[in-house]
């Protein structure tokens, strides 16, 4: 009786759910930008608190919480309201923050990465408490606003609140992704003999995406652009990176900029590093499946008087900082750069077998989900916590469009991860294990 109800309730909130996505991707909340991720945080806690649910928020205001049930043990559900940047404006069929409903589909920057999903989470929340369920466990919907940027939210929350036992962040695929990578953002500052020769040089405003369009301009009058297709930066061979190709063409003539080779000889449209010594290579460790390590440039730009590159590392379980420095250190002399690691994570792993997880698969095999274990090429906030792992709210056969231009979400896909994140809410609420 209880799947059923909250799966009725979810149904006959879609058209509300619809309408505070929208609503709340009309709001350009730009990582970094603090004033509109606190106007989209307070949506969102003036949301909850008119269905009925306790809010708090850390003392900066960069993390809200929201609350029902009681307990010994906390679950939490991890998600954010900051998004990237809209990479080529004119790549979008309607704009980013026009928040329209059209074919099928949520459209708008932020709709899958990950509005859509706090939305979701929020109402599955709201289908169990109108369920009348008896709490065992408390439940939290803990909301960040530098997902994108570097995780200073996730740092004031754990110190000003307890972390929740075990839990998972919506803002990825499904199945169960109990292993992720971790994420390393390389900067790396070229001596260009001939820079005075580039007078405009722009590829990618998001050091984790890979952008669509890259550009240079010469001081003898001649230019260069390439489109390519952009992507998440965690799935670099998804795209088509016009940084790679704009390099492939500057290293053919005869300025060849000491960037321009190091792109051409090292970082490929596929993501593996050819030759930078990072690791070995190979997708396992220690006989477990774990991805490969792969490299993308995302941003090139001109600052301060150098050359600037941002290639975004997403380094297998195994990789460590010591090894990432050491395959860019061992390059510095040869292409003339300097170069520091930023916004470094860790690659998590969780036990597939804690109960939680057990509960998270049975709900995925009641509605006709995988409910496979998973290694995610991508980061969430899941690795910011012990015992979270990464769980929807995009299926495999969605269209992947994270982080790049024409965002969207299907209306379907909105409606069943609600319905699994209700009946998972639900389970954990109640059951003991």
């Amino acid at each position: 009786m209880s799947k059923d109800f909250l799966d009725s309730y979810i149904e006959s909130s879609k058209d509300e759910m619809m309408g505070h996505i929208l609503k709340i991707v009309s709001i350009p909340s730009f990582t970094g930008n603090i004033v509109e991720n606190k106007k989209c945080l307070q949506y969102v806690l003036d949301l909850a608190e008119k269905f009925g649910f306790k809010t708090m928020t850390t003392s900066d205001m960069s993390v809200g919480i929201v609350e029902m049930g009681e307990g010994q043990e906390c679950l939490g559900i991890l998600v954010h309201v900051d998004i990237v940047g809209i990479g080529d404006p004119e790549k979008w069929t309607n704009g980013p923050f026009e928040g329209v409903c059209r074919d099928g589909f949520i459209w708008g920057r932020g709709t899958s990465d990950d509005k859509g999903a706090v939305i979701m989470s929020l109402y599955a929340m709201k289908a169990v408490l109108d369920s009348g369920v008896k709490f065992n466990r408390k439940v939290w919907l803990i909301i960040g606003t530098s997902e994108e940027g570097e995780w200073t939210d996730m740092e004031t929350f754990k110190k000003e609140f307890t972390v929740p036992d075990f839990g998972f962040s919506p803002d990825g695929e499904f199945p169960v992704f109990n292993v992720e990578k971790g994420y390393a953002d390389v900067i790396l500052s070229f001596e260009e003999p001939m820079l005075s020769s580039i007078l405009e040089l722009k590829g990618g405003d998001s050091p984790n995406t890979v952008p669509s369009k890259a550009y240079i301009r010469l001081n003898d009058g001649r230019e260069i652009t390439v489109h390519g297709i952009s992507t998440h930066s965690s799935t670099p061979e998804e795209g088509n990176n016009p940084i790679i190709e704009l390099c492939g063409k500057l290293r053919d003539r005869e300025e060849s900029f000491r960037f321009a080779r190091f792109v051409s000889r090292h970082l490929t449209n596929d993501g593996k590093p050819n030759d930078l010594n990072i690791d070995d290579g190979l997708d396992n460790y220690q006989g477990e499946h774990v991805g490969i390590t792969t490299a993308a440039p995302t941003v090139l730009k001109l600052e301060n008087g150098k050359l600037v590159l941002n290639v975004n590392i997403r380094q297998k379980y195994g990789t460590t900082l010591e090894k990432i420095s050491r395959g860019f250190q061992e390059k510095s002399d040869e292409f003339g750069y300097s170069y520091e690691i930023s916004n470094y994570l860790e690659p998590m792993r969780v036990s597939g077998d804690l109960p939680f997880l057990n509960i998270m698969r049975e709900v995925s095999r009641e509605y006709g989900v995988d409910d496979s274990l998973k290694v995610a090429a991508g980061t969430s906030y899941a690795k910011s916590m012990e015992r979270f792992v990464s769980w929807g709210p995009v299926f495999p056969e969605d269209p992947q469009t994270a982080h790049m231009e024409d965002e969207r979400i299907s209306v379907e896909t909105m409606l069943l991860a609600a319905k699994l994140y209700a009946y998972f809410v639900y389970r954990m609420a109640n059951e003991e294990y």
